[in-house]
């Protein structure tokens, strides 16, 4: 066996003992708490005899910013053994809230691919190109970028504002629309909490935004409940609303504070993949398993190598 495979079965081993009674998904989560993180509470694991074997793989499509595509590093580690073919599109920067100019710590920078500046049907547009050829049976988005502060219509604005809600509530329904448009379930993960070692903390990180950020996924979940589900990504790795780095000895966040180690993919994808296959039971999209615009997205995108992930 390849080193890579017991690194893998090391760390799912680890994953099990860690998420004793694993879940996390479709709970809700109030304001953030005052309290200590605690132990993770997962009441009502996916059984594992949700994964079919004797079928074809599940097609999953992962989509959103750098979070989702270092979250697919660990998820494709297990993706063979859960009998899943992943497609990993996450991409830096780029996340569906992005119309305008995005503000960083010292400069402001326009979206990154394949969003575009102040064209926000682009994304959409790209997404329907994927789903058209890869046909998902279930399709995942998670993005950190949601958080920052950006420009919406040429206003500078964020999460909790009643003009950035409206506007992130309108396009959480139209890509849910485009990514179930043939008949793939959609998850929405809750984002992590962050904790970028700067000298002065960044807006982004404040667990009020992340709060408000997934009740606003709530929100478009119970509008389109028959096609799509909350994940609580959210709670699993920073329960409380409180940054953890690790857990259990297992290292989760990259030495940013903000993506994910393979570790903590790996740790997601024991819980994960069996309930998008129950998710998908009786509902598999015929057809497709191909890509557009492009070869192919690896497990690994090539821009995580330059990110330090222990």
């Amino acid at each position: 066996m390849a080193p890579e495979s017991f690194r893998a079965l090391r760390v799912a081993g680890a994953a099990v003992t860690l998420l004793v009674v694993l879940s996390i998904a479709m709970s809700l989560v109030g304001t953030p708490s005052t309290a200590g993180s605690g132990p993770l509470a997962l009441p009502n694991p996916a059984p594992s005899s949700a994964v079919r074997y004797g079928e074809a793989p599940l097609r999953v499509l992962l989509v959103g910013d750098s979070m989702a595509g270092s979250l697919g590093v660990g998820l494709g580690e297990l993706s063979t053994g859960y009998n899943v073919r992943l497609a990993n599109a996450g991409s830096p920067g780029c996340s569906l809230s992005m119309d305008g100019e995005i503000r960083l710590t010292y400069f402001n920078d326009p979206p990154g691919a394949p969003c575009k500046l102040n064209r926000p049907g682009r994304l959409l547009e790209v997404w329907r190109a994927w789903v058209d050829a890869f046909r998902p049976d279930v399709v995942v988005y998670v993005a950190r970028s949601d958080l920052l502060t950006q420009q919406v219509h040429g206003r500078w604005t964020n999460v909790g504002h009643r003009a950035f809600n409206d506007w992130f509530s309108s396009r959480l329904r139209a890509g849910i629309a485009v990514l179930s448009s043939l008949g793939a379930r959609v998850v929405l993960m809750t984002v992590p909490v962050s904790s970028e070692p700067t000298l002065h903390t960044r807006a982004q990180d404040n667990p009020i935004r992340v709060a408000r950020d997934g009740g606003l996924l709530r929100r478009s979940v119970a509008d389109d409940a028959a096609v799509a589900s909350i994940y609580d990504l959210s709670q699993l790795l920073t329960p409380d609303f409180r940054y953890r780095s690790s857990a259990n000895g297992l290292v989760l966040r990259c030495v940013d504070g903000v993506h994910l180690t393979p570790e903590a993919g790996i740790v997601v994808a024991t819980d994960l993949f069996p309930r998008l296959w129950a998710l998908a039971d009786g509902h598999r999209v015929q057809g497709g398993g191909g890509w557009a615009l492009g070869p192919f997205p690896p497990s690994t995108p090539t821009w995580y190598a330059k990110l330090s992930c222990p």
